[in-house]
Formats: C-alpha cells, sequence, structure tokens
C-alpha cells in the first residue's frame, strides 16, 4: 500500500501544471543606438481550466555588455502579485538585470484568468553590432507558502544588432553635385 501511495505522488507530481519563464524584446533586429525593451514574463499558467498562481518572484537576467548597455535604474516591476510585502527588491548591476518580491496579499485580481504575465522590463541600448543573447542566471517563481513552483526551463532570447549603414561616397558625391547645379542656377537668376 505504501508503494502505491508513493507511486501516485509521484505521478501527481509529474502531472502538475509548469510554468514558463521568458524574456521578449519589442523586435527582432535593432540599429546600433537604438532603444531595445526586454519583458521578463511568466506563461502557461493555465492548464485543463485550473489556474497556477505565484505569489513571489526571484529572476536575474544576463546581459552582454559588449553589444548594449544596461542602466539598472530601467529595472520597472510590472505588478505582477500586486503590491508587494517588502516591495521589489532589485540586485541589478550594469551586466545583469534581477528583481526579487514576495506578498501574503492577493494575487487573484492580478494573475486570474491570465495564461501569461509580464513580471519586469528593463530597457538596453545597442552599443555595436552582432548577435545578442539574454540569458536567466536565475529564474523562481514561489507558491503562497514560500516553495518554488515547478517551472519548465527558462528561455531567454537573441536578437541581432546591425550597424547602421553609412552613405555610400557615389552618393554622397551626387548629393554634392546637384546642391553646386542648383546653387550655380540660382546665382545665374
Amino acid at each position: 500500500m505504501k508503494k502505491f501511495f508513493l507511486l501516485l505522488i509521484a505521478a501527481a507530481t509529474f502531472n502538475a501544471n509548469a510554468a514558463l519563464i521568458s524574456i521578449t524584446t519589442d523586435k527582432d533586429t535593432y540599429n546600433v543606438g537604438e532603444t531595445i525593451t526586454a519583458t521578463v514574463r511568466a506563461s502557461e499558467l493555465s492548464e485543463s481550466g485550473a489556474q497556477t498562481y505565484f505569489f513571489g518572484y526571484d529572476i536575474s537576467v544576463f546581459v552582454d555588455s559588449l553589444f548594449v548597455s544596461f542602466d539598472p535604474t530601467t529595472v520597472t516591476d510590472l505588478g505582477a502579485i500586486g503590491v508587494p510585502l517588502f516591495g521589489p527588491l532589485n540586485y541589478s548591476s550594469a551586466n545583469s538585470a534581477s528583481l526579487s518580491s514576495a506578498t501574503f496579499g492577493p494575487v487573484e485580481p492580478f494573475q486570474a484568468g491570465k495564461t501569461e504575465v509580464d513580471i519586469f522590463s528593463f530597457v538596453l541600448v545597442a552599443l555595436s553590432s552582432g548577435t545578442v543573447d539574454l540569458s536567466f542566471a536565475k529564474a523562481e517563481l514561489s507558491n503562497n507558502i514560500g516553495f518554488n513552483l515547478l517551472l519548465e526551463a527558462p528561455r531567454g532570447t537573441s536578437f541581432e544588432i546591425a550597424q547602421v549603414p553609412a552613405p555610400g561616397t557615389f552618393a554622397l558625391s551626387l548629393l554634392a553635385l546637384g546642391g553646386m547645379f542648383f546653387a550655380r542656377k540660382h546665382a545665374k537668376s
């Protein structure tokens, strides 16, 4: 009987809802100097009609400082758990965006009926061309009694930064020649 009970608990554990934490950006390709807004969100919070709520989070995102600059003051809590008990704790540095928060209050008004909930966002500035990967150093959601929820492997994102094309020499020469032509024509009349 004891083995059957353990087997039943193991089966229930494997069938539990598994939330997903991911990062998205507002575009896939940026030019050098453009602003990039990244959002960390929890998804797959509802399965077979059963809502999964989280009451706290502890998330850190690695930022590649060779390609983008990151200002830690741009990390913004998006109210996924309402007003946190102690307020969001921001541990950001020059190359990681981190936010940790918890509440004992009701989260249902902020998460009920949603399969996707935005947790926090941050802003980057594109510095040089190349492929940029944003990945997680830590990604945890907790339930109302402080235990971590079952999560799928967190999904980072990647995007391209393209070099802003400089105008060609030939195009600049034509523009200068056209300007001289119109200036001379204007001077004769």
